[in-house]
């Protein structure tokens, strides 16, 4: 299995926060109105952490981007040939239950933009007590090191109902994992859309995308 090439720019993000990373702590309160809020619950910390390390990145002086649309892929732009970077974070002490992206959109613009499999994954791991946050551990990753299959379907994904709303991430930092991630891309794009052939009967897989290389 070949060893993943992440973005240089990305790489250098992830060393200098993984440096730092005991003393990454802090609160969470909310001011409105003349009012500060504690806040104890973990709805929104996600999104916070997302905008804190592109500001924390831009005054550390690297070379990062944040997308035009805040809800659109990606998360930021990184390095001098924009490469693409997504911010995910999850509560330390439970499993990993971020949404990695909707699945029939991915499926879509990875057909349209196979670049999008290289985009890289800062990953933070976080712990609240009370409203006193703190970050455990922090990792850096590819797609297919973050994701595995499942007992229904080939990719691991968010299914209620019998209707399949997200991409799940594995356990990628247990030993004890029942399902164990993908060793390179070409896995991680075949189980994608078999699971999307098992699911709607047709796969948006391009012949570009048969082999993606490791």
């Amino acid at each position: 299995m070949a060893s993943p090439t992440y973005n240089e720019e990305s790489l250098k993000i992830y060393n200098e926060l993984h440096s730092i990373a005991a003393t990454l702590e802090g609160s969470t309160v909310f001011h409105f109105a003349g009012i500060g809020v504690d806040v104890e619950g973990k709805d929104g910390i996600g999104g916070l952490i997302e905008e804190w390390v592109g500001i924390w990145a831009l005054q550390q002086g690297f070379n990062i981007k944040k997308a035009t649309a805040s809800q659109a892929f990606p998360d930021y732009f990184v390095g001098d040939n924009d490469a693409l970077l997504e911010i995910k974070a999850f509560d330390y002490n439970a499993s990993a239950n971020f949404d990695i992206a909707n699945f029939e959109s991915y499926c879509s613009s990875l057909a349209h933009s196979p670049s999008r499999l290289n985009s890289d994954y800062l990953i933070f791991g976080y712990e609240i007590k009370g409203h006193k946050i703190s970050i455990k551990d922090i990792w850096l990753k590819k797609i297919w090191e973050i994701t595995c299959p499942s007992e229904r379907w080939p990719l691991k994904t968010q299914t209620k109902r019998n209707v399949i709303y997200n991409i799940r991430p594995a356990a990628w930092y247990s030993t004890r994992s029942t399902y164990k991630t993908f060793n390179d891309p070409d896995a991680f794009v075949n189980a994608l859309y078999e699971t999307q052939e098992m699911y709607t009967g047709r796969s948006d897989r391009p012949l570009y995308l048969t082999n993606t290389g490791s």
